[in-house]
């Protein structure tokens, strides 16, 4: 008899044990992934103006401020920032001649490289530059690269039209 008791003891054991495992399904990981940050770009003006350089390697020059704004909550750190100038007629870029290419250096002017949760940052960017066929409207693009705390990497471009 206690040896049936035993055995009874056991097998009810092993049933309630059993049925700790849950459904025998995978569980799911039901958290959310960490947001992504939100970033806006303004540019001030929205167009350009181009002048004469004051730098004697380059024709025209031009300057604009960016503001960028984090909406999502999520701090960046801006890893790197990149710019370009093309010819353009229109607000259309102009591909030169074969051979010929515009010519450009840029400036940036920052208070630092980093972008708090909801924060806004701003910098001043100028450019020189020569254009390889008569003119001076030129279309200008700025990308930056930003990693978020958790390692994220984003890109992000805006473009200018210099008038």
């Amino acid at each position: 008899m206690l040896r049936r008791m035993t055995a009874l003891a056991a097998s009810l054991l092993m049933v309630s044990l059993s049925g700790c495992g849950g459904s025998g399904e995978t569980p799911t990981d039901s958290s959310t992934p960490p947001p992504a940050p939100v970033i806006t770009i303004v540019a001030t003006p929205s167009e350009a103006a181009a002048g004469a350089s004051t730098d004697t390697g380059y024709e025209w020059a031009t300057s604009y401020s960016l503001s960028l704004t984090e909406t999502a909550g999520v701090a960046v750190t801006i890893r790197s920032l990149s710019a370009n100038v093309q010819q353009s007629a229109g607000g259309v870029v102009v591909t030169p001649p074969t051979g010929l290419s515009v010519a450009f250096r840029y400036e940036v002017k920052s208070s630092g490289n980093r972008l708090a949760a909801n924060g806004t940052a701003a910098m001043t960017v100028s450019f020189r530059y020569t254009l390889p066929q008569p003119g001076q409207e030129a279309l200008t693009s700025v990308t930056f690269t930003f990693v978020d705390d958790l390692g994220g990497v984003y890109s992000q471009t805006v473009q200018v039209k210099v008038v």
